[in-house]
C-alpha cells in the first residue's frame, strides 16, 4: 500500500489468491454439435470444428480453442449436444470437499503416502523419478494417470514454496502426458493465474470448460482468468454459475464487487495500444485524453523494457476512474494514489489532458507490474517501491534531510525488516519506509549501476531470498547496505 501525503502516493496490492472450490447446479437447452475423440479415450462435444496445419480449432461454448491434431483420433458430424447451461438456485446439495493440504481443494490425486515421499525426497522434487514414470505413461491408463499426478504433486509443492515458474513447469509436463486431464488443466490455470499469465489460464480453461461444463472448479477459473483478461461482465457470468449450487460468501462479495465494477465500466471509454487495454471516463476530450495517456504508457514500458532487461508478455488493463468510483471499486484508503491488483486503477477526477503526475503514476503502477512479473511475485517491499520510485523520477530530496538525521542516531528502520507490507505503519513510519526504500535503490543505482537491478530480480526469481540476491549480486549483506545507507546519506544531505 503506497504512502499518503501531499504529493499523493500509489498504493501496490498483490494479486489476490486463486482458490479452486465452488460448485453448481445447472439447467440444460439441447443443441446440435460435432464431437471430437482423442487417442486417449475422451471425446469432446464442439461446433465449428476447423483443420489448420497440425492444430484442429473448435468453437466450444466460451470461445474459440486449439488442439494439437495429433491428439484427435477421429470427428464425427452431428449428433446431440450436452446441455448448454444456465444457473439453477442449491437444492440442498453439499458437494463433497476435500481437506488435505496437498492436493488443494478441487484437484484430487490418486498417489498414496509412500508414492508421495518418494516423488518429494528430501524436501525436494525427485526429477529422476518423475522422468521415469513419464517414460512409462504410455503403457497403460494407469501409468499415464500415475505419471500426470505425481507431476502434478510436484507442481503444488514447488507453488506453496512461492516457486511459480518451477510449478509451472510440472503442471505443463503434466498436460504434455495427457492434455486433456482435468487436474492439470485446474491447477495449470490456477498457477498462470498467480503468475498473471491470464491469456494462458484462460486457453487452459476453455478447453477444461468443453468437456466438463458443470464443474465448479473450472467455471471459478474460467471467471478468473475473464476477469483478468476481457473484464468483469464475462467473468461474472461464470462466477454466479458457480455460486448458484454452493453458496460461498467469499465467492458472492467478488461478485458484488465485480458487478459493480462491470456497471462502472460500461459507461467507460475504452482504447488499446500494443501493450496496452485503456478505460477511462469520457469526456469532450475524451479522444485526445485517451492517446495522451496510452501514448505516455508506451514510452515508460519502452524505458522499462531497457532498464529492467524484461518484456511482460500480457496486455496491461488500465482503468481510470473518478474518485468516488475508484474508491467503490477498490476500497482503499483515501489517501491512495493508485491499487495495481493485477489490472492498473487510477483516480484522476478532473483530468481531461494527461498531467505530469498522472503520467508519474501510470509509471510507477507499471514498474510494480514488471517486477512483478520478473520476480513471479517474490520481490521484497523495500526493493519493489524503491524501484517504483527511482523509474517513476521520484526524487530523494523529499526523504534526504530526514532519513540522515534518522541514520545518524540509529533511529533508521533496518531495511531486513522492511520486506514485507508497509501496511503495518502509520503514516509517519510508512513515510520513512519509503523514504529508505527509494534511498536505497538510489544508492545502488550511483554505487553499483543501475544494471545490478535485471541481476537482483532474476535472482529473486530463481528462489533466492533477498539477503541471498544482495550477497550473491552485489557481494553486500544487509548489514553492509545499511551501513553504505548511512554514509551515502551523510555524504549527500549532512551538515
Amino acid at each position: 500500500m503506497g504512502r499518503g501525503h501531499a504529493a499523493g502516493r500509489n498504493a501496490f496490492v498483490r494479486g489476490r489468491a486463486l482458490r479452486l472450490a465452488l460448485p453448481l447446479l445447472l439447467l440444460a437447452v439441447t443443441l446440435r454439435a460435432d464431437t471430437i475423440f482423442l487417442k486417449n479415450g475422451k471425446r469432446i462435444i464442439a461446433e465449428a470444428i476447423t483443420e489448420t496445419g497440425d492444430k484442429i480449432y473448435y468453437e466450444g461454448e466460451s470461445g474459440r480453442v486449439s488442439i494439437p491434431k495429433s491428439m484427435v483420433d477421429r470427428i464425427e458430424k452431428g449428433g446431440a449436444a450436452p446441455a448448454r447451461r444456465l444457473p439453477s438456485p442449491p437444492d440442498g446439495v453439499e458437494p463433497e470437499r476435500q481437506g488435505a493440504d496437498l492436493p488443494p481443494a478441487g484437484i484430487r490425486l490418486t498417489l498414496d503416502s509412500r508414492q508421495m515421499d518418494q516423488i518429494l525426497r528430501d524436501g525436494a522434487v525427485n526429477d529422476r523419478l518423475l522422468a521415469e514414470l513419464a517414460s512409462k505413461a504410455g503403457e497403460s491408463d494407469r501409468d499415464r494417470q500415475n505419471a500426470v499426478d505425481s507431476f502434478l504433486l510436484a507442481a503444488v509443492f514447488e507453488a506453496r514454496a512461492d516457486r511459480l515458474a518451477e510449478a509451472s513447469r510440472w503442471a505443463e509436463e503434466a498436460l504434455r502426458v495427457d492434455g486433456f486431464d482435468r487436474n492439470a488443466l485446474l491447477l495449470a490455470s490456477q498457477i498462470d493465474l498467480a503468475r498473471r499469465q491470464y491469456s494462458e489460464a484462460l486457453q487452459h480453461m476453455l478447453v477444461a470448460h468443453s468437456m466438463n461444463q458443470d464443474s465448479p472448479d473450472v467455471l471459478t477459473l474460467l471467471g478468473d482468468a475473464y476477469y483478468f483478461s476481457q473484464g468483469a461482465e464475462k467473468a461474472v457470468w461464470y462466477w454466479k454459475q458457480a455460486q448458484a449450487i454452493r453458496p460461498d460468501p467469499k465467492l458472492q462479495g467478488r461478485i458484488e464487487r465485480a458487478e459493480k465494477e462491470a456497471e462502472v465500466e460500461s459507461g467507460l471509454d475504452q482504447a488499446a495500444s500494443y501493450h496496452f487495454v485503456l478505460s477511462w471516463q469520457g469526456s469532450r476530450l475524451a479522444n485526445s485524453f485517451g492517446d495522451q495517456v496510452l501514448e505516455a504508457l508506451e514510452k515508460a514500458y519502452r524505458e522499462l523494457e531497457v532498464a529492467l532487461d524484461f518484456s511482460p508478455r500480457e496486455p496491461v488493463a488500465v482503468i481510470l476512474y473518478g474518485s468516488q468510483q475508484f474508491g467503490d471499486i477498490t476500497r482503499a484508503p483515501r489517501w491512495a494514489g493508485a491499487v495495481n491488483d493485477g489490472k492498473i486503477r487510477v483516480p484522476v477526477q478532473g483530468l481531461s489532458s494527461l498531467s505530469t503526475e498522472l503520467a508519474r503514476v501510470l509509471k510507477h503502477e507499471l514498474t510494480h507490474s514488471f517486477i512483478f512479473q520478473i520476480t513471479e511475485g517474490r520481490c521484497p517491499t523495500w526493493f519493489n517501491e524503491g524501484v517504483a520510485q527511482l523509474q517513476a523520477g521520484e526524487s530523494l530530496d523529499e526523504f534526504g534531510p530526514l532519513l540522515t538525521q534518522r541514520f545518524a542516531a540509529s533511529r533508521q528502520i533496518p531495511l531486513e525488516t522492511l520486506e514485507s507490507s508497509f501496511g503495518r505503519f502509520n503514516t509517519s513510519q510508512a513515510f520513512q519506509a519509503y523514504g529508505e526504500s527509494l534511498a536505497a535503490v538510489q544508492m545502488i543505482n550511483d554505487q553499483y549501476g543501475g544494471y545490478q537491478f535485471p541481476y537482483l530480480l532474476r535472482a529473486l526469481r530463481g528462489g533466492q531470498s533477498m539477503a541471498q540476491a544482495l550477497q550473491s549480486v552485489l557481494r553486500l549483506s544487509y548489514q553492509d547496505l545499511d551501513a553504505e545507507l548511512a554514509a551515502y546519506l551523510a555524504r549527500h544531505y549532512g551538515k
